[in-house]
């Protein structure tokens, strides 16, 4: 990472300033060395990337290996049909007409903070594009390994960097950031009303937040998720993943019936709407997520119903809830969007 980034940086905790200790620097990108606290607090910079992770959760630990896991598989998310696929839903839920206008929204900023960019996955959608020029600053957090990933996959690309945080525990000065993009990533946090307010903490006042949550589903759903999640909960990834392949058979088998039904009337009960559904995306949204996509190689599929099972943490929440947590955090709604996976929400900061 770049020495003028490094000194921008505070220590999470207290959020004073770190006093950069160099020990290997090659252009004026710090290689190893440490940031040091007034309190003698130490944070390493290995491979480039300084180190910030602080939390004994167990929950946020595990949380923390699985998705390290996931995103080193790049074989089952990397190609050209998955990129394809995850850059139409995310144009059409953000809004955008186009990935023009959505690579655009973002250049025109000073600082973009990809809240738990993973592996850079959702943010290469748009920063790997011709209509990205390289003028403004990209920087990913992630609390995992998975940020080692990130530099693999977008290093290549002018002013990207790179931080291993928590989204709780942000090292950055108040007011600081003028456009923060958190994909499917506060839910996977102990609190995701408290990640929200960590990342308007962060966002200068008129500065603009994009993120997706989930939403909470019928109880059916409900119970199946948390049922198979405590059942992987001991398993090693590996083992969660194999298993998962069966989830996703079950999935293919479903659609491959082309089944419809038509259902006249609601089932309040069950928290079913009336209409007409395909008999896999029926089941999927109302009592277990067997996710299957024909577009998707069977491993690409796998990596979707691991990335929902996996973690530990994976809060559901309510239409209200997102709307009073963005208010509590001063964040102005422009743009909320409604699916039954989730919620995606534009907003500044006021």
């Amino acid at each position: 990472m770049k020495i003028s980034l490094l000194n921008d940086l505070v220590d999470p905790v207290h959020l004073r300033k770190l006093k950069l200790q160099a020990l290997e620097v090659d252009n004026d990108r710090v290689i190893a060395g440490e940031l040091i606290s007034v309190d003698g607090s130490r944070y390493p910079i290995l491979s480039g990337i300084p180190r910030f992770v602080l939390t004994n959760d167990q929950n946020q630990l595990q949380t923390m290996e699985a998705f390290a896991y996931k995103w080193k598989k790049r074989d089952t998310y990397d190609s050209p049909q998955a990129k394809s696929v995850a850059t139409r839903w995310m144009i059409e839920k953000y809004g955008f007409e186009s990935l023009e206008e959505c690579a655009t929204y973002f250049a025109k900023h000073d600082t973009v903070l990809d809240v738990g960019c993973g592996s850079g996955f959702s943010s290469s959608l748009w920063l790997d594009t011709p209509y990205w020029t390289g003028q403004t600053r990209w920087i990913g957090v992630d609390i995992s390994a998975s940020i080692d990933t990130a530099l693999e996959r977008l290093g290549h690309i002018a002013n990207t960097h790179f931080v291993q945080a928590d989204a709780l525990w942000l090292p950055f000065p108040n007011e600081s950031i003028d456009s923060i993009f958190s994909e499917g990533v506060l839910h996977h946090t102990p609190s995701t009303r408290e990640a929200l307010l960590s990342c308007s903490r962060v966002l200068i006042k008129g500065g603009d937040i994009n993120f997706y949550v989930y939403r909470r589903k019928g109880p059916v759903r409900e119970f199946t998720d948390d049922y198979i999640r405590e059942q992987v909960a001991s398993l090693s990834d590996e083992e969660t993943w194999d298993l998962m392949r069966a989830l996703t058979r079950l999935g293919q088998i479903l659609w491959e019936t082309h089944s419809v039904i038509q259902l006249e009337e609601d089932i309040p009960l069950l928290g079913i709407k009336a209409g007409r559904f395909e008999i896999q995306r029926f089941i999927y949204w109302n009592f277990a997520k067997l996710y299957w996509n024909p577009a998707l190689s069977f491993e690409e599929n796998v990596h979707i119903n691991f990335d929902w099972y996996r973690p530990r943490y994976a809060h559901r929440q309510t239409a209200q809830e997102v709307r009073e947590w963005c208010e509590e955090a001063r964040l102005q709604i422009q743009w909320f969007h409604e699916q039954e996976s989730g919620f995606t929400v534009r907003a500044v900061k006021i």
